[in-house]
């Protein structure tokens, strides 16, 4: 049996599609960064191998597994460099997981060319490429299907020319993505850090990428966070000079230079509002 742990954006869930279309016996599980560690301590015993896509553990769980099983780690994070060494690791910071685990499948003699525009669409969206007009839409095509749905759809219909149905509701979403962008600005709040970069936080739960970049080139900004409450996730964007995996990194997260995220139970800040609202 393989156990297959990969992220739980689209560039996972593209990741999760070619494995489970290709190896009949693999169980997938759809991850943030944070959960990696336990849920491997936890389930790796009772499995012969395992594939890991677009996350990574930390390198003392690497390890104990990697001793123990048939491991084979597929990134792009620069987060997850030091993982290069090992045998039996893919990684390149210039394509995204769905396209490394597609070229690893063609590799190992899987016939999934099917599959080739819809990896090279996911990559054009998940390492901000952006040339090809569908890749923003495969994007709000995945968050309006939820990611069960959409993992289904691809993998009985691998095409990435959208159904009559998809592009109805796309249009819808278009013209609400465009609200919801424009009302945000009046809910970020600015602040510099202690290296004089201008960053601003906004509470939203929707169009990570789409609305980080949009506050960034609207705002001036160097970069944003953007908190969601609802997810207890944090994600961050930023303009190319500007490195958030950093941030991310120091606080058990990770991601790429421009893109990187993390998450947090707000324990902390809840406790406090509680005590000043005088009931704790």
């Amino acid at each position: 049996m393989i156990l297959h742990i990969t992220h739980n954006d689209l560039d996972g869930a593209g990741c999760g599609i070619l494995v489970k279309k290709t190896l009949p016996d693999v169980v997938t599980y759809y991850l943030n960064y944070d959960e990696v560690d336990e849920f491997l301590k936890n389930n790796y015993v009772n499995f012969d191998k395992i594939i890991i896509t677009d996350v990574a553990p930390s390198k003392d769980i690497f390890d104990l597994i990697y001793r123990e099983k048939d491991v084979l780690l597929i990134d792009h994070h620069k987060t997850t460099l030091h993982f290069r060494d090992y045998k039996g690791v893919i990684h390149s910071l210039d394509k995204c997981a769905t396209f490394l685990t597609y070229e690893w499948l063609l590799k190992e003699g899987f016939e999934i060319n099917e599959y080739e525009d819809f990896v090279k669409v996911v990559n054009d969206y998940d390492i901000w490429i952006l040339e090809d007009s569908r890749s923003l839409e495969l994007n709000m095509l995945f968050y309006l299907y939820g990611l069960e749905r959409f993992v289904d759809r691809f993998l009985k219909k691998p095409s990435v020319d959208f159904e009559e149905k998809e592009s109805f509701l796309l249009e819808i979403e278009r013209g609400r993505q465009k609200d919801y962008l424009e009302k945000a600005k009046d809910y970020v709040t600015v602040n510099e850090d202690k290296e004089g970069r201008r960053f601003g936080y906004i509470f939203a739960e929707m169009y990570n990428s789409e609305l980080g970049h949009f506050l960034i080139n609207e705002l001036k900004l160097d970069y944003v966070i953007i908190i969601n409450a609802q997810k207890k996730k944090i994600s961050l964007r930023s303009r190319k000079d500007i490195d958030v995996s950093i941030i991310a990194k120091r606080n058990g997260g990770g991601g790429h230079k421009n893109a990187a995220g993390f998450s947090t139970d707000f324990d902390f800040g809840i406790n406090l509002f509680l005590k000043n609202m005088g009931v704790l």
